[in-house]
């Protein structure tokens, strides 16, 4: 989901400034205004911040949120302080602008701000996901049980997120170790060896004249080949700025065969894991879908859930509109309606998040396990080819001396 950087009228007179995570720059406004703000500038941020929701860069923020709830909590439930508790992980940060952030989280609640309220001062860092279940926690009472689910929460992310950073670790080297071997051999090897083919084009195997082929595209043509890449390389930039664009992409990447399953099931796990939290925390299932949908990575589901919002508080169960978006598989709407029918839905929701989370992490190792001979065979072949058509011409001279 972008991210929008908005300025804004708070109360007709008051200037408030800050981001805003939605699937357009409309709805971007209309959720300002839904907030009682009126908007004066808003523009998309550039890419090089990491904003919202779960999925993100843990090294540019500086803050996990994962430690930053389960320290905040044991302390709280220590019995230290919230401000103190809030010091104590201020002065054990080493980043630079991560202590800079947390102080001035200090500063707004000892100003008499609330946690939450401080916090969101900060959207690109504390997701709205966050700042919500910790202003439930502070109305109701909660904030250390708040906390406590928070780090649960964005614990089980972390570790998907690393076991398929892992899964993926070994494919890419091995392509990556490919790919630079093919270069080497086709700008290095290749011109050098040439010399040993001064015959007739027609008395070379195919194989090798496709080979000396490419080597002279290469070599004779590198200025070329290199401009393509970077107008490619604005093209590519320029049409992944364009909503449209992503939403397919997002829409197709759900559809490709085995990988699209896996894509799927995780954004399924990550949408019942975040509303079964928020509705768990006591948020009504109307808000929780609010907030939720912001922070799902694919386009394709967070449409779906956006517009599940609107038809929900007409009364239509959630179930029966997960059936209709037609991107929840069977057990996932049976098990939500079942929730729904007991009065269990925050419990029913989370299970199928584990589920889920269990099957997108059996079917990525499936997947990488697959993967990794593929690509071997593939970069094997490349190189067998190139080996191939450098050898053949010998045999080939071995045989016209006879």
């Amino acid at each position: 989901m972008p991210t929008y950087v908005y300025t804004a009228l708070q109360d007709g007179r008051n200037k408030d400034q800050g981001t805003i995570v939605a699937a357009s720059r409309r709805e971007a406004l209309q959720r300002l205004l839904d907030a009682g703000k009126n908007p004066l500038d808003i523009k998309e941020q550039s890419a090089d911040f990491d904003t919202g929701g779960i999925s993100f860069n843990f090294r540019r923020r500086g803050i996990r949120l994962a430690t930053f709830n389960r320290q905040l909590a044991t302390l709280s439930l220590a019995g230290t302080p919230i401000i103190k508790g809030l010091s104590v992980l201020s002065a054990q940060t080493k980043e630079v602008r991560a202590r800079k952030i947390l102080d001035e989280v200090i500063e707004n609640v000892r100003s008499g701000s609330t946690l939450a309220n401080a916090l969101a001062t900060h959207p690109s860092v504390f997701p709205q996901l966050m700042t919500s279940m910790i202003r439930i926690g502070e109305t109701g009472g909660t904030l250390d049980q708040q906390l406590l689910q928070l780090s649960e929460l964005y614990e089980k992310e972390e570790a998907l997120k690393g076991e398929v950073q892992a899964a993926l670790a070994y494919p890419l080297l091995v392509l990556a170790m490919g790919v630079l071997s093919v270069i080497i051999l086709i700008v290095f090897f290749v011109p050098r060896l040439e010399m040993m083919f001064e015959v007739g084009d027609k008395l070379l195997p195919l194989p090798t004249r496709i080979l000396l082929g490419l080597s002279h595209l290469i070599t004779g043509h590198a200025k070329l080949l290199f401009s393509g890449v970077i107008v490619a390389g604005f093209g590519i930039r320029w049409a992944l700025q364009k909503e449209y664009i992503l939403h397919a992409i997002d829409r197709y990447k759900i559809r490709i065969p085995f990988f699209g399953d896996t894509i799927l099931n995780l954004e399924i796990a990550r949408f019942n894991r975040l509303l079964g939290t928020m509705t768990h925390a006591g948020v009504t299932i109307v808000e929780a879908l609010k907030i939720v949908h912001p922070v799902l990575q694919n386009r394709a589901v967070a449409r779906a859930v956006h517009n599940m919002v609107a038809q929900i508080s007409t009364g239509t169960r959630l179930a029966t509109l997960m059936e209709e978006s037609a991107l929840f598989p069977p057990l996932a709407v049976q098990m939500v309606a079942t929730g729904e029918e007991t009065g269990q839905l925050d419990e029913m929701l989370i299970s199928v998040a584990d589920t889920y989370d269990r099957e997108t992490a059996a079917s990525t190792k499936v997947m990488m396990s697959m993967l990794a001979p593929l690509l071997i065979l593939f970069v094997a072949g490349i190189v067998g080819f190139i080996l191939v058509s450098m050898i053949l011409p010998i045999f080939q001279f071995t045989t016209l001396m006879k």
